[in-house]
Parts: structure tokens; C-alpha cells; sequence
């Protein structure tokens, strides 16, 4: 105990939840299995790590969804709706919670040394089903776990209840699809505990995209954070007009495949500019132009979506790629250029 310095503590409670657990039927295996991860913890080793969350924004058609070893998505049960109030090792007591506004359960498994690493790496997860596809996907609550641990910081933490009006559903031809999407993107989304640090531009875009989901009120809010990400991307810091702006996008998602009309795209992204200015300068659209913002948002969303996406697995610099954007308005012999830096964009 004296070798383990602070790590001393812990051991006296692997002695009293051992011993307490004896009293119901301790076997060889379960013993062995918690000696090991209690080496593990003290050795600073990984151990796997439970989180059982509650989604919002996105359903599911069949349940479950097994969409890996390490990630199953379900519907709600009974007992997911219980509080449960722990007296003594010996149990508990349950009762039943109020509205919940979820309805999706989703079961997550991290190897991790600690549950703060842990934590991190189920809420990128979390950011990257946001950009899968266009979804506010939030958790109001979720339970972190270790079958045999005594890591600190184990327990129920609450979320803190974002909803938001943009959702999507997953069925069983998605699983493949991802499953490996998770596994390449959520690595490359940036430290979720340092958020207000970002400095890149995909990072910049990828919160402004995130605060486009969220936002609440007329549709012209979600469009600006929506057109802010667009702006991350695709300017720099001279004064440039939404034209230039419309172009590039354009031009980057029909050579990116995902949207073949580039004159829509052109018009869809001006008047959601439009929109933009008109909003950030302390005005309001007129009754007759809220049909068109509200069917416009979720557009201009899927727009900022792929674009971020895209920059997450692009090697090729923003001033390099816009460089090549501009080349290709002008000169088709250069778009080869341009179709080079896109060959390494996956997942869209």
C-alpha cells in the first residue's frame, strides 16, 4: 500500500466491495476477474468501461441495432425509466421517473484508463452521429459503468438536455455503413472537454454546425450558424462576397459528388447569405418569406455537414484547397487538381 501512494484508497474498497459481494456467492471466476481489472487500474491499464445513454433526435427501425461489439442501440424499457437509490452494498430501492423526452437507449463500450479519457471518447461519439447525417443528436442522461471498477468518477451524469428539431432514423442496412464511419471519424473530431480552445477551421466549422442543430426560435438562426460554418471553410479573413462564398461550395460539393447541381446549390447558399444578413443585422424575414427559411434550413445544414465532414479526412490545407476551387471555376484542366485532394473524403 505504501508503493501506491494515492492510489492507496482504492484498495480499501476492492477489500470492502470483495468481501460484501462474498456474502452473495463469490465464485473462483468472478474473483479472478476482479483481481485482474483491480491490477489493471493500479498498473494504469485499460479497462472496459459501460455507457448507457439516453438519445435524443434519433429513432430506430428495428430493435436492437447492433451496430458493433461496442455499440448497441435499443428502445426504451420499464426499468430504463426507474430511478434507482442504492442504501447499501446489500441493494436498493427503485421508483418511477417522470416525462422523459428520449427514445432511443444506446449501449456504448470504451476500453479506457480512466473515466474521463472514457467520458471523452462517448461524447465525440455522440458529435459524430451529429454529423452522420443532419440530427441534434444530444443525450439528457447517461450512466458510466465498470463491472469490476473503482475508479472515481463512476456514476450517473446528466447531460444537459439539449433537444432539437432536426432528427433521423437508423435501420439494419446502416449498421455496416456506421460502423465504420464511427471507427474512422470520431478520432478525428476535436477534444470535446476543450471545445471554447478550437482554432482550425474544421474544428471552428464543426461548432458553429453544431450550434445550427440546437438552435431554437424561427429558422433563420439555425441558417446563420449554418452559413457561419460554410464561411469557416470556404473564406479566409479578406472581405469576400456571399457570391464567392456560394461558388466555392458549390463547386466543392458537385466534384465531391454529394451534389451534382451546382446552380442550385449556388442559389440555396445566397439566399440563406441573404437570410444571414438580414438576421445578424437586427432584422426579421416577413411572414411570407418563413415558408421558404424553414425549408431552406435543413438544407443549408446538409450543406455544412458534408463540407465539414469532407475537411475532417482531408490532408490538403484550406488555402491550398481553395486555391484549387478557384483554378477549377476558371480553367477545367486544373479540376483534376481538385478531384486529387477529394479522393481521401470516405465518408460523406
Amino acid at each position: 500500500m505504501s508503493a501506491l501512494g494515492p492510489n492507496a484508497g482504492r484498495v480499501d474498497s476492492f477489500i470492502r466491495s470483495t468481501s460484501f459481494a462474498s456474502f452473495k456467492g463469490l465464485t473462483d471466476k468472478d474473483l479472478t476477474k476482479r483481481a485482474n481489472a483491480f491490477g489493471c487500474e493500479l498498473g494504469n491499464q485499460p479497462i472496459p468501461v459501460k455507457f448507457t445513454a439516453f438519445i435524443n433526435a434519433l429513432s430506430i427501425v428495428e430493435s436492437p441495432l447492433v451496430v458493433s461489439s461496442r455499440l448497441t442501440l435499443r428502445r426504451p424499457i420499464p426499468e430504463d425509466v426507474a430511478e434507482y437509490i442504492v442504501l447499501d452494498e446489500f441493494g436498493g430501492v427503485s421508483f418511477p421517473l417522470g416525462e422523459t423526452h428520449f427514445s432511443v437507449v444506446g449501449e456504448f463500450l470504451f476500453d479506457a484508463i480512466s473515466t474521463g479519457v472514457a467520458q471523452g471518447e462517448f461524447i465525440r461519439t455522440i458529435g459524430a452521429l451529429c454529423l452522420f447525417r443532419v440530427g441534434g443528436i444530444a443525450t439528457n442522461r447517461y450512466e458510466m459503468r465498470s463491472k469490476h471498477s473503482y475508479m472515481p468518477g463512476v456514476g450517473t451524469i446528466s447531460g444537459g438536455g439539449r433537444h432539437s428539431r432536426f432528427t433521423y432514423a437508423l435501420s439494419t442496412p446502416d449498421i455496416g455503413t456506421l460502423n465504420k464511419y464511427l471507427h474512422d471519424v470520431v478520432p478525428l473530431l476535436p477534444d470535446p472537454f476543450h471545445l471554447n480552445e478550437v482554432s482550425t477551421e474544421r474544428d471552428i466549422a464543426y461548432t458553429r454546425y453544431r450550434d445550427a442543430l440546437f438552435q431554437d426560435g424561427p429558422s433563420e438562426r439555425a441558417i446563420t450558424s449554418a452559413i457561419t460554418a460554410l464561411e469557416a471553410l470556404f473564406l479566409t479573413g479578406k472581405a469576400e462576397l456571399m457570391h464567392r462564398l456560394a461558388q466555392r461550395v458549390s463547386v466543392f460539393l458537385r466534384v465531391l459528388g454529394t451534389h451534382p447541381n451546382p446552380e442550385n446549390t449556388y442559389d440555396n447558399v445566397k439566399t440563406g447569405y441573404d437570410i444571414r444578413s438580414t438576421f445578424i443585422h437586427g432584422s426579421s424575414l416577413k411572414p411570407t418569406e418563413r415558408p421558404q427559411a424553414d425549408a431552406l434550413a435543413p438544407v443549408l445544414l446538409e450543406y455544412a455537414r458534408v463540407c465539414t465532414l469532407a475537411f475532417f479526412q482531408m490532408t490538403t490545407s484550406k488555402t491550398e484547397l481553395l486555391k484549387q476551387i478557384d483554378q477549377a471555376m476558371i480553367n477545367p484542366v486544373s479540376m483534376h487538381k481538385l478531384e486529387s485532394s477529394l479522393t481521401s473524403v470516405v465518408h460523406k
